[in-house]
């Protein structure tokens, strides 16, 4: 355990300082821990975190057949790709997708009409009270959610389906060249706010006029409506009020209340 600045381990680049545990192989959990997979749907305090962070980096993958093991701190895309290079289909829409396989449990991952409750089978978790094994039924999937005990997603185990390896790596570069031409780059955390009523959050916020609407280092992209950019020097504080003016702006014209698909880690002021 170190302190380190938790901005290198998020993918908006922003967070203070924290006590960082690394975790592979051996590790235990506490209850007041903060866990933290490849950091990509989180905004972290500048403030940073007066408890201990746990950085997921389980690895190793295993196929069986039609049945795919990876550990929950590899990325999710590289998994993804692994699998499609294997002839295994059902993850196609992952590729591209740059989180960690056990956060993308967390949060239900979803893209292109396909999501982890499609294909995760099951999961090991690792608790402040020992080992869990869950079955997706005990994980109880909903829109961006699961139901999961606290602790860090080890083990994920996905039932796949037979294919051609060509064919899955065509449909997973079509995705993604997809996702290049409608999402932008740069430092975010993906998604800001999650879809209300079954109309995409991005859909309010663009007919609010608020595309490249900014605060502090925060704005608005111009691409996509519902991602954040971090401009260099931004901080989290920036990107936590742009959030609560855009539900503010999109609520009082539309009354819509938005809601976060991202994760606040930490105090804010």
């Amino acid at each position: 355990m170190s302190e380190k600045l938790l901005s290198a381990f998020t993918s908006l680049g922003v967070g203070g300082r924290a006590d960082v545990t690394v975790v592979r192989d051996t590790f235990d959990v506490k209850e007041d821990d903060v866990i933290l997979g490849r950091g990509t749907n989180v905004v972290v305090s500048d403030l940073g975190v007066g408890r201990r962070v746990l950085v997921v980096r389980c690895g190793g993958v295993e196929t069986a057949g039609t049945r795919l093991t990876a550990g929950g701190g590899l990325p999710l895309s590289a998994v993804a790709r692994a699998a499609c290079a294997s002839g295994l289909s059902g993850l196609e829409w992952a590729v591209g997708i740059p989180g960690s396989v056990g956060g993308a449990v967390v949060m239900n991952a979803g893209a292109f009409g396909g999501c982890m409750a499609d294909v995760v089978s099951r999961a090991v978790i690792k608790t402040p009270c020992g080992e869990e094994r869950l079955t997706a039924e005990e994980m109880r999937f909903g829109y961006r959610s699961a139901r999961l005990p606290f602790g860090v997603v080890t083990r994920v185990t996905f039932d796949l389906a037979a294919g051609s390896a060509a064919d899955a790596l065509a449909l997973a570069a079509g995705f993604n060249a997809r996702r290049r031409a409608e999402q932008p780059s740069g430092r975010t955390a993906g998604s800001t706010f999650l879809s209300c009523g079954g109309v995409s959050a991005g859909y309010y916020i663009d007919r609010a006029g608020l595309k490249g609407f900014r605060v502090g280092g925060a704005r608005i992209s111009e691409k996509h409506a519902n991602f954040i950019i971090m401009d260099e020097g931004g901080r989290a504080d920036d990107f936590r009020r742009l959030a609560d003016t855009v539900k503010l702006k999109v609520y009082s014209r539309f009354n819509v209340r938005l809601k976060e698909e991202v994760r606040y880690i930490g105090e804010f002021r």
